[in-house]
């Protein structure tokens, strides 16, 4: 392997990829005439480079005199949710990642008293092992930056809410899902990828309840985290249109989710839930198939509901009972 390779990330635009490569042949020149000052000036640079390249592609436009310190900072801020499917959760190797940053933000200090880019009035004494650690730490951070940098502008998220929403099958559905890394996304992020599997699975498709719904029945909060959840049950109950699309079917399966919560965060959700039904009408059918009987549908629950906590049963009851007093119903999804 070649010491200064970089590997090119997909859907990094091309002037920030050139702006890379630049850095990086500016430090592979400075290595091979044995500038070793140049070495440390060119290190700092090329980590500064990337991490710039990161925040631009993760927020919008960067000025060129932010502060280096600051701008590492941010690009690990921003790489530090990305998902992917080879990114591990496991918290020792992101105390690497937190570690590797440290390394990359010495670049700094190291350069401002024996790196290029100050006038001197001596030559300082840069030796091997300083502008040989300068150089290895550089190419490691960016090598991670940037590995990370392709996840993030390969849009996992959305891709796996296109997925689900186009009836992809099980397989490539499970392996978009595992590499969203859901439990590192935002809440809201969270929140929006559960109402769209709750949706789906009880429009009828199979897949969305198999890949997304029953694992989290039984999963952990590390894997399937409250707000995910939240949106799985405000899914299943609530179409897209804002009917209430909830077939005596699932009945158990929102139910079951529902006692997954802790019980204070269930109640809340109750609370919200029949809030966002009052006066909501019931769709008839699912996509012209499935008959939607909302007597039928209340029924189911109630008698799922007998397993749910005590503290539970007001709350769940006057959600029920809120279902019952629709203003009207209406066909919406039915005719998708």
């Amino acid at each position: 392997m070649d010491v200064f390779e970089l590997p090119r990330p997909e859907h990094v635009a091309q002037p920030a990829w050139d702006s890379i490569e630049l850095a990086l042949s500016r430090l592979r020149r400075a290595w091979e005439f044995d500038d070793l000052p140049d070495v440390v000036g060119k290190a700092k640079e090329l980590v500064e480079t990337v991490a710039k390249v990161t925040v631009e592609a993760a927020e919008g436009a960067v000025a060129d005199s932010v502060d280096f310190q600051p701008i590492v900072k941010a690009a690990q801020k921003a790489l530090g949710r990305q998902p992917g499917a080879d990114l591990s959760q496991d918290q020792n190797l992101r105390a690497m990642a937190q570690a590797a940053q440290t390394i990359a933000t010495s670049l700094a200090p190291i350069r401002n008293g024996y790196g290029t880019g100050h006038g001197r009035a001596r030559v300082p004494d840069v030796v091997v092992e300083m502008a040989t650690l300068s150089l290895e730490s550089a190419l490691m951070w960016s090598r991670w930056a940037l590995r990370r940098l392709g996840h993030l502008l390969a849009d996992y998220p959305n891709e796996l809410i296109a997925a689900v929403q186009t009836g992809t099958s099980r397989r490539v559905l499970r392996e978009k899902f595992e590499a969203s890394a859901l439990a590192q996304q935002p809440s809201e992020v969270q929140h929006r990828i559960g109402v769209v599997f709750g949706q789906q699975s009880a429009g009828g498709f199979g897949n969305a309840t198999e890949v997304g719904v029953e694992p989290a029945v039984e999963g952990g909060y590390d894997r399937y985290p409250i707000d995910y959840r939240r949106g799985l049950l405000e899914g299943m109950l609530l179409t897209g249109g804002g009917s209430v699309g909830l077939t005596g079917f699932y009945a158990p399966w929102f139910v079951s989710l529902l006692s997954s919560l802790p019980e204070r965060e269930a109640q809340s959700e109750l609370e919200a839930l029949r809030e966002s039904v009052t006066g909501a009408p019931w769709i008839d059918t699912w996509r012209g198939a499935t008959k939607v009987e909302p007597a039928d549908v209340v029924s189911a629950l109630r008698s799922e509901g007998e397993r749910l906590p005590p503290g539970l049963a007001e709350p769940f009851q006057a959600l029920c009972n809120e279902l019952l007093h629709p203003e009207e119903s209406a066909d919406l999804e039915g005719k998708d």
